[in-house]
């Protein structure tokens, strides 16, 4: 998501991390001699926190990376997960740690640019406590629906709501889940319960039995259902077709104008974490994510890998606060 697909401009609210990358980059980094500082650079085990349970999408990449990174930097990755609050207390917990390099904290879309502007208990400001060092994976989402329903695409399903007032609900689980469907009730005059869950098994669970109609996750998550025909795919809610799934449609495909939803891991650091130290991260990162394994890995769960120095990784975090700050705004937040 960018704020060109939005038709938004940049505001205060994430100027620092582009003003961040501004000076950083004035100040040489990603340049031999910056990285050369950190020569020392680990010399023990990096802990990476991922603020969701194992076996998610943020877990599954997190590990997938850090096997990379440990062949490359020379010392272990310890993914530790801290769940809690929808991503707050592993993100609180990251951004408190030591500034060493020696602790890093995996955001996503709902932890960095959701969570501060829609929960309470998010009582950090990213673009003033982390420092974004570099994409670890771009993740589609798609819309399915339980296979009873009958229908096979967006417009189906939205004649199917109005032939059946009340009779459609939705499983939700997460903060960009529950944003997707208001935003597309909101584009299309879609109505649907919302049903919460504690997380993506039991939602699932829930839609394949036919007990829930919809819901709308990330493409690595639902190619497993999709592919045992447990659910029917009916559009892909970002900009484009996914390869995996070439028959599905956009919601552009489907009429839907200024409606984007997808998601993102990216790697964090404290703020005070030196300059030398997130260029080491961010070139390792880049480094590790072409490597034939990830490479091959991140085929098989259709996870895109963007190549963003610092800079532009801190570009496109400012990007997404922008798009998502305006889309809560718009629909209003979920607490």
């Amino acid at each position: 998501m960018n704020t060109t697909e939005h038709g938004l401009r940049p505001s205060g609210r994430s100027s620092a991390w582009r003003l961040g990358a501004a000076a950083i980059v004035a100040a040489g980094l990603g340049l031999s001699p910056a990285i050369t500082l950190a020569q020392d650079y680990p010399d023990r085990p990096i802990t990476a926190i991922v603020p969701f349970g194992a076996g998610g999408g943020a877990d599954t990449q997190t590990r997938i990376w850090g096997e990379a990174m440990a062949d490359l930097t020379g010392q272990r990755i310890i993914v530790e997960n801290v769940p809690g609050s929808a991503g707050v207390a592993g993100t609180k917990q990251g951004i408190n740690a030591q500034p060493d390099g020696y602790t890093v904290v995996m955001g996503a879309a709902s932890t960095i640019a959701i969570n501060p502007v829609s929960n309470p208990a998010a009582d950090y400001y990213p673009p003033r406590d982390l420092r974004p060092v570099a994409v670890i994976g771009y993740t589609p989402y798609v819309m399915v629906v339980a296979n009873n329903l009958g229908v096979k695409t967006l417009p189906e399903l939205i004649a199917y709501g109005e032939a059946n007032e009340g009779a459609l609900t939705y499983a939700g689980w997460t903060a960009v889940g529950e944003y997707a469907r208001r935003g597309l009730e909101l584009r299309t005059g879609l109505s649907m319960t919302p049903v919460p869950y504690p997380g993506a098994t039991e939602a699932m669970t829930d839609v394949i039995a036919g007990r829930v109609s919809a819901s709308i996750l990330d493409i690595s998550s639902a190619l497993p259902f999709i592919r045992s025909g447990s659910v029917t795919p009916i559009v892909m809610t970002g900009p484009d077709r996914s390869p995996a799934l070439p028959d599905v449609g956009t919601v552009v495909d489907a009429g839907v104008e200024n409606y984007v939803i997808d998601s993102w891991i990216a790697l964090f650091v404290p703020r005070e974490t030196p300059d030398d130290i997130v260029a080491y991260l961010n070139e390792k990162t880049r480094e590790a994510l072409k490597t034939q394994p990830v490479v091959d890995r991140y085929s098989e769960l259709e996870i895109e890998m963007r190549d963003y120095d610092v800079d532009q990784t801190a570009a496109f975090m400012a990007s997404q606060i922008d798009a998502w700050a305006s889309l809560i705004q718009e629909t209003g937040p979920t607490q």
